[in-house]
């Protein structure tokens, strides 16, 4: 049976992830599989901290186990087929008393939802849930349609995610490595958190560990969370092999620790070329450069993309630190991908890549025709020659050296989304989806 939970946490503590490791510990099952990570719309209005929800597959395993977590000491195997499902009234009623009991219902925004499901839903629905915004009211009927059950606490809103967690396809993935420690990690020192972004670095297939031009561990959580610590990877036998060595040998007081699949780095909520823009999507445009990228009060950079007939403002907010250098290098004509959110009629550029370059001229006194000495400016349209006194109206042109060159520019990792695929990853080592996936 797949049950899913969204919308358990705050800002003030739990995190989903850690409550369905409960939920999976108390049943007594098996899992089934890789339980899912799955992140949804950035953009949206309502989400939660990580805007992440979470789904497994309960049941009595079947075939050869592999050993995916450790709960206190006790191994978590994951098997890969299912032998018969469980009551679906006792996980019901389990998954429930958890939520009531570690959820953080006395805060406003937490609005748990917990979805039960016979066989994986309709994937329609996550793709609608990770572009653009589902109501309560839909996701209700959905779950109802595909023969699913669910249950609300408050105005439930956690079943928006929940159905999407059963609903994605997981055809482009990739994975990630959580340890917990409840209800929060030890106080760990910036220097060490950086000696273990770095040594997670070392694992391979993982990415997005450490910003070591901004002096910032990636892989720790800033909000108070069970989450001591989260690698990314491509390979999941990579990160079961080294994650657990890194996390018992540089005592971060770990007490659990679980392999997510997750739909990170996917991309998935790329919109490509659309032929209109709503506000709260994420899109994928091909232009060309119009004017001058300028800067304003705070460090912000803006700038004018052409597609067509559509002129879009672009921008590289702050917090996207040397990336803005990159974007303030571009010129007018330079023909450029960019992708990101789109709100208040700007696209906030998440990662851009400069295709083409165009020419940039710079005006210059001539030279002058009787002795070959570069003339001085007089004034408008007037150069002389002080060396023969010779005249000139019209100046000369040479090509700018540019500052920047084609290429694929990403943002920090200080400044990654969950979803974006960083171009510096190799996406041969994702399991990948087809392109039509993006259609």
């Amino acid at each position: 049976m797949y049950i899913a939970v969204d919308d358990t946490d705050s800002r003030e503590g739990m995190c989903t992830t850690y409550l369905l490791s409960e939920i999976i510990i108390r049943s007594g099952m098996d899992i089934i599989g890789y339980p899912h990570l799955v992140r949804l719309n950035p953009a949206i209005k309502h989400k939660t901290r990580g805007n992440g929800a979470l789904c497994a597959k309960l049941g009595h395993g079947r075939g050869v186990p592999l050993k995916i977590g450790s709960f206190n000491g006790m191994d978590i195997m994951s098997y890969p087929e299912e032998e018969d499902a469980p009551q679906a009234t006792d996980l019901i009623n389990l998954a429930g008393e958890v939520v009531e009991e570690m959820a953080v219902l006395d805060e406003h925004d937490t609005n748990p939802g917990i979805v039960f499901s016979t066989s994986e839903f309709d994937s329609s629905f996550y793709w609608k849930a990770v572009r653009e915004e589902v109501s309560i009211h839909e996701a209700e009927a959905f779950v109802t349609e595909q023969g699913g059950e669910y249950r609300k606490f408050k105005n439930g809103r956690g079943i928006i995610g929940a159905a999407a967690a059963i609903a994605w396809p997981a055809k482009q993935v990739t994975y990630e490595f959580l340890a917990y420690r409840f209800p929060n990690g030890l106080p760990v020192a910036p220097d060490l958190k950086l000696g273990v972004a770095r040594l997670a670095d070392q694992i391979p297939g993982s990415f997005n560990n450490i910003d070591n031009r901004n002096n910032h561990a990636a892989i720790f959580p800033r909000e108070r969370t069970p989450v001591v610590l989260g690698i990314r990877g491509t390979q999941p036998e990579s990160l079961l092999d080294k994650a657990p060595e890194i996390v018992a040998e540089t005592g971060l007081g770990v007490e659990r620790y679980l392999l997510f699949r997750t739909n990170q780095a996917t991309d998935d909520h790329i919109i490509p070329d659309p032929e209109k823009l709503r506000d709260g999507c994420s899109y994928s445009i091909e232009g060309t450069v119009k004017g001058q990228p300028y800067s304003i009060t705070g460090g912000h950079y803006f700038a004018t993309l052409q597609k067509g007939h559509m002129e879009l403002a672009i921008a590289a907010f702050e917090p996207t630190k040397e990336f803005r250098t990159a974007f303030s290098k571009m010129a007018s004509g330079d023909d450029i991908r960019v992708y990101g959110t789109y709100k208040d009629k700007c696209l906030n550029v998440e990662k851009m890549e400069v295709k083409a370059l165009s020419d940039v001229y710079i005006k210059i006194p001539p030279t002058c025709k009787e002795c070959g000495d570069r003339m001085h400016s007089r004034g408008r349209n007037d150069y002389r020659c002080y060396r023969c006194g010779s005249k000139e109206s019209l100046a000369s042109y040479e090509l700018k050296p540019r500052e920047i060159l084609t290429g694929k520019f990403d943002v920090p990792v200080l400044s990654r989304r969950h979803l974006s695929r960083p171009f510096e990853l190799d996406m041969c080592d994702v399991v990948g989806a087809p392109a039509e996936v993006y259609a």
